[in-house]
């Protein structure tokens, strides 16, 4: 494993990450039944960057919960059962994303594709755009650690991340904690208190 950053990558991620932070972000996370085409979020936290919750909910998807998911973030089928679909739930967080600066994501693409399908397990369409940041692709440029096969920097797991920048917020695979967790990351990039 060779870590390659040099001063001006890091240095470049640092000044990215202070101008997210000049927008005011909230972030996002969200919990799902899966990583697969036909899976839908169960799960969806947004904090402010104060850290304050502003939007926490399970989400009670179409189908069961496979067993394999509950033991990543252990949120069972008694969990959601009483849940809101997720075309409620979405009536009261779009507002929010759509009148935010940013929405910074620990892995952007994953939770707008969960988004999407489960706009698409309800026959919605996906229409709405809003601002995001994804914090895991400046995070790979700040580590500095090159995958010669992808020809990039390589990723890390918010986990990993937390852990390599010394947060000892716990990563519990839940979506509060998780987007509290890359809120503290984003700060730390920046040099700004978390």
């Amino acid at each position: 494993m060779s870590t390659t950053v040099t001063p001006t990558l890091r240095q470049r991620a640092v000044q990215v990450a202070r101008e997210v932070l000049k927008h005011n972000p909230i972030y996002l996370d969200t919990e799902t039944t899966g990583l697969s085409a036909q899976d839908e979020i169960i799960e969806i936290s947004i904090v402010n960057d104060n850290g304050e919750v502003v939007y926490e909910s399970l989400v009670r998807p179409t189908r069961p919960i496979p067993p394999d998911a509950i033991a990543v973030h252990g949120i069972s089928n008694e969990d959601v059962q009483k849940a809101r679909p997720w075309h409620i739930v979405w009536q009261e967080v779009r507002p929010i994303l759509l009148n935010a600066g940013v929405v910074v994501i620990y892995n952007e693409e994953f939770d707008l594709r969960m988004m999407q399908q489960s706009h698409a397990r309800l026959g919605l369409p996906w229409r709405d755009r809003f601002r995001t940041f994804d914090l895991m692709k400046l995070y790979a440029e700040y580590y500095g650690e090159w995958d010669p096969k992808r020809r990039a920097y390589r990723y890390h797991s918010l986990d990993a991340a937390g852990k390599h920048c010394g947060i000892t917020l716990p990563n519990a695979h839940r979506a509060t904690a998780d987007t509290l967790l890359t809120r503290a990351l984003l700060h730390f990039m920046a040099g700004v208190p978390y």
